[in-house]
């Protein structure tokens, strides 16, 4: 277990007394996010930078002229060293610390008892990023990037917005565990959208009614009956989930999982979800038979529970999803499919293959590979897997030389190309490229999961790999 010593905290600083010794860019970095709070601050600083002065001015700030002297300590509850002096930094951070005020030195972790974070903010909302003192310049980066892509001026709307309604929650809804249901079906409902797009009277109106409705299922004696999600996790990178998934993820009470999902993504649930490993592997213990499953998930909804049925690809695309939502129609249990990116695109793509090109492969086919079997029945169309500008097969690696002895048998030349993916879009990726006559020798030992593609598109991905070496890509 990796350790650190740094714990993350938001100060009340109201009131409180914050030194700063040194009038720099330093100086300058760090009172830009202190003079959001209430603080009282002190700058003591021979020189300062035109802001300071203008701040002390303006009495945002004190400035006093002059050089640093350990009495000023004192009446500090912060104390922060910015000059470009390591001596003085040095000095500022040992009386503040022998006197147990909140010390930090700037850039020096060796000299701080508390490190300051990189900070966004929008309203109430913020987030701070910390790389524990060992690389500043990361943490940077990481506040911007959440600073554009996910703390948004809309997020921190919302913050106040919530906010103010609160106290009425509170009272209305005296049960915690009521009101954090409460709080995550607002959140999760179109009020944000509402609020974002049509302004606070209508958000008030959906929030009353919410809230009313809230109150009369407490008094209500039925039972309540939860929610499945059909969930697709995408090919495999952990990258290709859906925001729409990820979101569904952080509200389960239970996950049950399949196999091909990235172990990355149950970390989206809460740390409090049940996660049921829902898969079959060889020679170890899983769920057999699907309708173990079904009984699974409409047990757990009708214990009241937000239930995720997270797939690998799109629960749609040979992921028996379909099957899963006849179950819940016939329960009686409400349910919603959450589409993912499936691989039989995916994992073309991974690979520089496009299913489609103009005037190659003006239509592609997707099929179910495992059902390539003359022992259990052929469930193949093969004719018209033949006549697709490109076949692609999901689950066939094992059956491959059954499936192109019956593309050859159907009309497909022995030598059209075809690739074999295998761990499509993940870093243990691989590729293995011939025709139909060739293939199988070619493709021996690739595990599964793979994507199999068929077709001239396979030619393309020839050139468009040559760009990228050329390029260094």
């Amino acid at each position: 277990m990796g350790y650190v010593n740094y714990h993350p905290v938001y100060l009340d600083l109201k009131g409180r007394t914050i030194l700063i010794v040194g009038g720099g860019n330093v100086a300058l970095e760090k009172l830009e996010s202190l003079l959001y709070t209430q603080a009282i601050i002190t700058v003591i600083a021979p020189e300062a930078k035109t802001e300071i002065q203008e701040w002390h001015s303006e009495g945002r700030l004190t400035w006093i002229q002059r050089r640093f002297e350990i009495s000023d300590v004192d009446p500090a509850y912060m104390v922060i060293a910015a000059t470009d002096d390591p001596a003085v930094n040095q000095l500022v951070y040992r009386t503040g610390n022998e006197l147990l005020r909140l010390s930090n030195s700037v850039d020096d972790p060796t000299n701080c008892n508390f490190i300051m974070s990189a900070i966004t903010r929008h309203g109430p909302m913020q987030v701070a990023i910390s790389s524990a003192g060992s690389s500043p310049a990361l943490a940077q980066r990481m506040r911007n990037r959440i600073a554009v892509e996910i703390l948004t001026e809309d997020i921190g709307n919302l913050a106040e917005y919530l906010g103010d309604w609160r106290p009425e929650v509170k009272k209305t809804l005296p049960s915690y565990k009521l009101r954090q249901a409460f709080w995550e079906g607002v959140i999760d409902s179109t009020i944000p959208d509402v609020l974002r797009t049509e302004g606070r009277e209508a958000a008030d109106a959906l929030f009353e009614d919410r809230l009313h409705s809230a109150v009369d299922a407490s008094k209500s004696t039925e039972p309540k009956i939860g929610k499945v999600y059909l969930v697709g996790a995408g090919p495999g990178h952990p990258g290709l989930i859906t925001i729409r998934a990820t979101q569904v993820l952080a509200q389960a009470d239970v996950v049950l999982y399949d196999r091909l999902v990235n172990p990355i993504l149950l970390k989206y649930a809460k740390p409090a979800a049940e996660k049921v490993y829902a898969g079959k592997d060889r020679g170890s213990p899983g769920m057999p038979r699907q309708i173990a499953i079904h009984e699974k998930l409409i047990a757990f909804a009708r214990e009241g529970k937000t239930v995720v049925r997270l797939k690998g690809g799109d629960p749609f695309v040979f992921g028996r999803g379909g099957e899963e939502a006849l179950a819940l129609k016939e329960a009686g249990i409400p349910w919603e499919v959450v589409s993912g990116v499936t691989s039989s695109i995916a994992a073309p793509a991974a690979a520089n293959i496009p299913v489609s090109h103009r005037k190659i492969a003006p239509a592609f086919g997707v099929f179910a590979g495992q059902e390539a079997d003359d022992a259990t029945g052929d469930g193949i169309p093969w004719a018209a897997a033949a006549l697709m500008p490109t076949a692609i097969f999901l689950m066939g690696v094992e059956r491959l030389p059954h499936i192109t002895s019956q593309l050859i048998e159907h009309g497909r030349s022995p030598d059209t190309p075809i690739a074999a993916v295998s761990n499509g879009t993940l870093p243990h990726q691989k590729v293995v490229v011939g025709t139909l006559s060739d293939i199988c020798s070619k493709a021996v030992g690739l595990e599964p999961p793979a994507a199999i593609i068929v077709g001239e598109v396979v030619k393309i991905a020839e050139s468009l790999n040559a760009v990228l070496a050329e390029f260094g890509g």
